[in-house]
């Protein structure tokens, strides 16, 4: 990316410093008994250590179960941050602290059988002084650059037990000069990739822990998020944002709304997104097997009466007994199925 005017002599060692956007090697304290077995993870909303909108910690907790999936959605159920309510997000006995284990019942699931899974992050700024130089290399004044570390986090507590059976660390510096190329839907790649990564490493520390309660039924499609149901989360001090949504001017909520849809869908094509802008909440089907119930362009609106999200899907899977799903088809019309 071309800017204009020569850059700080400050800059020029911090980016020698930094480099691309990196990571520290991890930090993993393991206090996981060999007896432990769990099929069920319950992921927190991720918790900032600074001012951030509750709707960037729904997101960021989707993004990360999304990660979760892609280990371990074949051996165990997942649950999310809109199912539950958490009083106190810091205790370590998260079935008094949340109404978490009020969903374990319906799957067979025991409360000693079940992880919570915890993500935060905490940012550093530090500013340094350089000098601008003329295209001679002489002083014409001075600038101000920003180093931002993230400091990144993943527990996983065993609530029965109060017990902290895994914690992993890292951090990942900021490059302040990198190109962005998804048009501002993640404020902070950086920490994302990290957290991602963090809870990638957490649940293959888990895995020989996580055992379904049953063999998985094959997966019903490939679908994407219609993410909305992010802009209805609040916290204690953090409203939702549908309201300040509505009061924002036409065009500056359709960006929100685009850059949301985005970082959501980071691997998904921009025609397929631009489709995706004017549905309801609710799971975009990308692929299915032929024949099956599902078909390209259907949109999962709810499974068993609440918002369709990856990882209720995910659980029709895995599941006792079917799940009954409403799908808005490709055609206009609704319909109701059972999944798996």
């Amino acid at each position: 990316m071309n800017r204009a005017g020569p850059l700080p002599r400050g800059a020029l060692l911090l980016l020698a410093l930094l480099g691309a956007a990196c990571s520290s090697a991890y930090k993993i304290q393991r206090d996981m008994p060999s007896e432990l077995s769990a099929s069920a993870v319950v992921v927190y909303p991720f918790l900032f250590r600074w001012p951030e909108p509750a709707f960037r910690s729904f997101e960021l907790s989707q993004r990360l179960i999304d990660v979760a999936l892609s280990e371990a959605g074949e051996q165990a159920f997942f649950f999310g941050p809109s199912e539950f309510k958490l009083y106190r997000p810091e205790d370590d006995n998260a079935w008094a602290a949340s109404t978490a284990v009020t969903l374990l019942a319906p799957y067979g699931v025991r409360p000693d059988q079940a992880l919570v899974l915890r993500a935060w992050a905490e940012r550093r700024i530090q500013s340094a002084q350089g000098e601008l130089l003329d295209a001679q290399g002489r002083p014409i004044g001075q600038s101000t650059v920003e180093e931002t570390t993230y400091l990144g986090h993943v527990e996983l507590v065993h609530p029965s037990t109060q017990r902290r059976v895994l914690e992993i660390s890292g951090e990942a510096q900021a490059d302040p000069f990198a190109e962005r190329s998804d048009d501002g839907a993640d404020p902070a790649p950086e920490l994302t990739r990290l957290m991602e990564e963090l809870t990638r490493q957490a649940l293959r520390a888990l895995d020989e822990h996580l055992h379904a309660p049953r063999e998985p039924s094959p997966a019903p499609a490939t679908v994407a998020l219609v993410p909305w149901k992010a802009f209805e989360y609040s916290d204690e001090g953090r409203p939702a944002h549908v309201g300040a949504l509505a009061l924002m001017d036409p065009l500056d909520g359709e960006i929100l709304r685009q850059q949301r849809l985005r970082f959501a869908n980071p691997r998904v094509e921009t025609s397929i997104l631009d489709r995706m802008i004017r549905l309801p909440e609710g799971l975009y089907v990308l692929s299915a097997p032929e024949a099956g119930k599902l078909a390209p362009g259907d949109l999962l609106l709810q499974i068993d009466g609440q918002t369709a999200l990856p990882h209720v899907l995910a659980r029709t899977r895995l599941g006792p007994t079917p799940a009954q799903a409403q799908v808005r088809r490709v055609d206009g019309g609704t319909s109701q199925i059972l999944l798996p």
